[in-house]
């Protein structure tokens, strides 16, 4: 291939990350068929929230990944980009991603994670897995929701025990003591 186009592509690979902050996901995407890939691509978009993947030649990925400069072992995550890739970027971000190509890979078995990127940390091999049981965003909101509102429903609860009692003795209070009626009508 001439550089030129390598140097084309690599800086379009670049500037599609670039558009994907939250990260990318290596992949092995094995042999798949026509209609495999084409799935597999339609999960992504609908599942991860429009992410894509590209199939794209290693030394090119390789330029790419570099020249976008995550933190962390960057070299690791190259050194990974041997035989068939792909990047898979965009989207709602990794996690989504990681969990689209966990239920792929039990599909397609030659399916495999490489490395990914998230949050602008460079994870390889079982930690780039890991990926796929993190919870994503929306089951983290709902997780905070549910402490916020466990929390609040605590003190709420508390506090109606607190002047529940306060009224309870209060009343208690009144009924031992005399009427203050009978009390001055009995001094007369």
């Amino acid at each position: 291939m001439a550089k030129a186009l390598k140097q084309m592509l690599a800086s379009q690979l670049e500037a599609d990350l670039d558009t994907s902050p939250n990260g990318m996901m290596l992949i092995d995407p094995g042999a798949m068929t026509m209609e495999a890939n084409e799935a597999f691509r339609k999960d992504l978009r609908e599942k991860a929230g429009g992410a894509r993947m590209r199939v794209i030649h290693n030394r090119t990925a390789t330029v790419a990944i570099k020249a976008r400069g995550w933190d962390g072992d960057v070299d690791a995550l190259t050194a990974t980009l041997t035989g068939p890739s792909a990047v898979v970027y965009g989207g709602d971000g990794p996690i989504p991603i990681a969990k689209v190509v966990r239920d792929w890979s039990k599909k397609q078995k030659d399916l495999k994670v490489k490395g990914a990127v998230a949050d602008g940390e460079v994870l390889v091999d079982a930690d780039a897995q890991a990926l796929a049981d993190m919870p994503d965003l929306e089951q983290l909101k709902g997780m905070l929701a549910g402490a916020i509102i466990g929390a609040a429903r605590g003190i709420a609860g508390s506090l109606q025990a607190v002047y529940g009692g306060l009224a309870r003795a209060i009343q208690a209070r009144v009924d031992e003591s005399p009427a203050e009626e009978g009390g001055a009508e009995a001094a007369e």
